[in-house]
């Protein structure tokens, strides 16, 4: 299942190097692990700012299962496997419906 348009309906704000909001949050990542993203939306009687999200369309698409063999005590190969073949089929997923949804037929997903 991959969503078009999911990342569209919050802007972040921007963080560009050397900024006190990149710094604090260079800081929360040493001190926490992960630091917090700053964002924002809508608001309810105004559209600039706020935490509700932007009105933008969301498409789902959704692929073919993938067949999984019941196992109480997968060994780490096993899951691998399952997450290479999961990430493979969300690849073809995305690049068989990029262009229905407005993404550049060059954009490629990034998964990390």
């Amino acid at each position: 299942m991959y969503s078009f348009g999911e990342t569209d309906v919050y802007d972040q704000v921007e963080n560009p190097e050397g900024s006190f909001l990149r710094k604090f949050q260079r800081f929360l990542t040493n001190m926490f692990g992960f630091a917090p993203p700053v964002f924002h939306g809508r608001g309810i009687f105004n559209y600039m700012f706020g935490i509700i999200p932007y009105r933008r369309p969301i498409n789902t698409v959704v692929g073919k299962p993938i067949p999984v063999k019941q196992n109480p005590c997968p060994t780490e190969k096993e899951i691998s496997k399952l997450h290479e073949e999961y990430k493979t089929q969300l690849e073809k997923l995305f690049n068989e419906y990029k262009s229905k949804f407005g993404v550049s037929k060059d954009q490629k997903l990034e998964i990390s």
